[in-house]
């Protein structure tokens, strides 16, 4: 069986909210409506061919396809820190200090935050990395789930509502359950009516890509806009990720 059963659950739900049949995806997906069934149910892996034509066949956006091509395909892609505190080098830090936009290290898809910035640690001082001897790290669907964050964001039930959505989607298999349950009691305990209507709203695609964060300006009072970026190392190989944001330089209405 399937080690990772959340994965075949995840893509029923999504087929189920395009509408579509086992039997329609399952052509669209090109194979058998029995190997689907036993994909849905998680007792079977598809092959990796089969996993890429699956998750075309549900139009998924590259970060889903990316969760489920690490669990299914054997965790080729480590994507969060195990640990706390995490061990990230001197040299990967002055690597970050260099970037002159704020920018984070942070674990994915749980996105504690691991490492910040001085620009970062100036632009937003309500969002740093918890010190080594904390607990628990600090996390940004936490962070923008607090008083702060809607006060820094003029746009900030969407960002809210991303983050959330992300979290919930990404997080199961990858991030424990403990921890999950930590982050989203945290989130609830600050505001239990918003929370729970981000946490039920699913996001389309288009809205998923949504990159645009709009911060408040405490001295012109206007709205500046920005846009975020998750960037990973590739050499070498980090199991952190950067979160970068940078200020349009044409505003759009």
């Amino acid at each position: 069986m399937c080690d990772r059963p959340e994965v075949g659950v995840y893509l029923r739900r999504q087929r189920e909210a395009l509408g579509l049949t086992q039997e329609e995806l399952a052509v669209a997906a090109l194979t058998t409506v029995s190997s689907l069934r036993k994909w849905e149910a998680g007792l079977r892996n598809p092959s990796p061919e089969s996993l890429v034509a699956w998750c075309r066949a549900l139009d998924l956006p590259d970060w889903l396809q990316r969760k489920v091509t690490s669990l299914v395909l054997a965790d080729l892609d480590t994507l969060q820190v195990g640990t706390w505190p995490p061990a990230i080098s001197d040299d990967d830090l002055d690597h970050l200090e260099m970037v002159t936009a704020p920018a984070y290290y942070l674990s994915f898809p749980n996105l504690d935050i691991l490492a910040a910035n001085n620009a970062a640690r100036r632009a937003v001082p309500s969002l740093i990395p918890a010190e080594p001897t904390s607990s628990r790290p600090t996390n940004l669907v936490e962070w923008v789930m607090t008083r702060p964050a809607r006060d820094l964001l003029a746009n900030w039930e969407a960002a809210a509502t991303r983050l959330v959505f992300l979290l919930r989607v990404m997080g199961p298999g990858l991030v424990s359950q403990q921890r999950l349950d930590e982050i989203f009691n945290f989130c609830y305990a600050q505001s239990p009516r918003d929370f729970t209507r981000f946490f039920h709203t699913d996001l389309t695609k288009e809205q998923t890509s949504a990159d645009l964060v709009l911060v408040r300006n405490p001295h012109t009072g206007a709205n500046d806009q920005y846009t975020y970026r998750f960037l990973r190392p590739v050499q070498t190989m980090r199991p952190y990720e950067q979160l970068q944001l940078v200020r349009r330089r044409k505003p759009v209405d």
